[in-house]
């Protein structure tokens, strides 16, 4: 897991330097087909990818989106699926049965079929209409670097899609997209670097807490959904993830001193209403640790524990780029509490049957 982690800003580099022409090429076909809506589908941490997919279109290609568990789509969601459709199927193998359901039920409705994977010989890759590939390479422990590379393909493709139909300048959309290529994989390397050791010692700190909880607003809730998963998988720990409002409507009672709340809370439309959730979570009792600009010195004066991130990761950015220090701290609880992260008990990396 740890050298999967130390492998994603190579993946971040290969996948999107991959992927610009084949996006290109992708966006201009489903401009013909005329859909209306959007729907992404998957399983685990494929489907809060998908998640945050929703609000990348809908924030820079402006087309509705839904995001739904495979299995549910099939069973609910599809009754609303036609031929001014489009379904993006997410899987990091292309192998997940219920996925696998989703695309079927998709094209018996008529809908196109968009699948994003990391395996384009997959089964999911081949019986869909068009396929989009990740390029993170063998995963071998959790889902760490097919995660993010998942959400950062995604990011992308509403960037194509929002410069394609005029909803964004296409050479704004080009400049962000470089950026990701060149800038942000040895920016990643540097920051996993420099923060080894810190998330070490705050795995080390806290360790033996009962139930973490990861906020984050927009698009960093489906970050921390991921975070959650994945610290439920390794570490062993009760952990969940809310949207920043939801958190005070009921969770928030149980907090004590046994609980952690991590805070997602880069520059963005959510940053002055979580400041203000820290407060009360203060107020509590409860360890505070926060994630969020190197210059937010609100956020740093909040915090019990603050891990200081590039300034110029917005909340867009950050949705994706934040998850893998998140994911070294998931890491380092599972090593200090002496369990072996790559070893599942009672989950498979890959669910090909129910």
């Amino acid at each position: 897991m740890l050298k999967e982690i130390y492998d994603e800003p190579e993946s971040i580099r290969l996948t999107v330097k991959a992927g610009e022409k084949k996006l290109q090429k992708v966006v201009r076909t489903l401009k013909g087909i005329g859909f209306q809506r959007i729907f992404l589908v998957g399983c685990g941490s494929s489907y809060y990818s998908g998640i945050a997919g929703k609000y990348f279109i809908e924030k820079f290609a402006k087309i509705h989106s839904s995001s739904v568990p495979a299995l549910e789509f099939v069973k609910y969601a599809s009754t609303v699926v036609g031929a001014e459709s489009l379904v993006i199927c997410v899987s990091q193998s292309g192998e997940t049965i219920e996925t696998l359901k989703a695309l079927r039920k998709a094209k018996e409705k008529g809908a196109y079929v968009l699948s994003l994977t990391n395996n384009g010989k997959s089964s999911l890759a081949r019986e869909t209409d068009l396929a989009i590939q990740t390029s993170a390479g063998t995963e071998i422990g959790p889902g760490t670097k097919t995660v993010v590379t998942q959400m950062m393909l995604l990011f992308d493709l509403a960037l194509t899609m929002a410069g394609e139909i005029g909803k964004l300048p296409r050479e704004r959309a080009s400049c962000i997209i470089s950026t990701l290529a060149n800038e942000v994989p040895k920016t990643i390397a540097r920051v996993l670097r420099s923060k080894d050791g810190c998330m070490r010692a705050l795995a080390r700190k806290y360790k033996d807490m009962r139930d973490i909880y990861i906020v984050g607003s927009g698009p960093c809730f489906p970050c921390a959904l991921q975070v959650s998963n994945l610290i439920k998988e390794t570490a062993l720990i009760h952990a969940e993830a809310f949207s920043v409002e939801e958190f005070r409507h009921g969770p928030m009672e149980i907090l004590d001193l046994d609980s952690i709340f991590i805070a997602i809370n880069p520059l963005g439309s959510g940053r002055t209403s979580l400041l203000k959730l820290i407060e009360r979570v203060k107020k509590i009792g409860s360890k505070v640790i926060s994630l969020a600009g190197e210059r937010d010195l609100d956020t740093r004066r909040l915090s019990d524990e603050f891990i200081s991130m590039p300034r110029n990761f917005d909340e867009w950015q950050a949705s994706f780029l934040y998850l893998p220090i998140l994911q070294l701290f998931a890491y380092y609880l599972a090593i200090e509490r002496n369990i072996d992260p790559d070893n599942f008990r009672n989950i498979r990396k890959t669910w090909t049957s129910e």
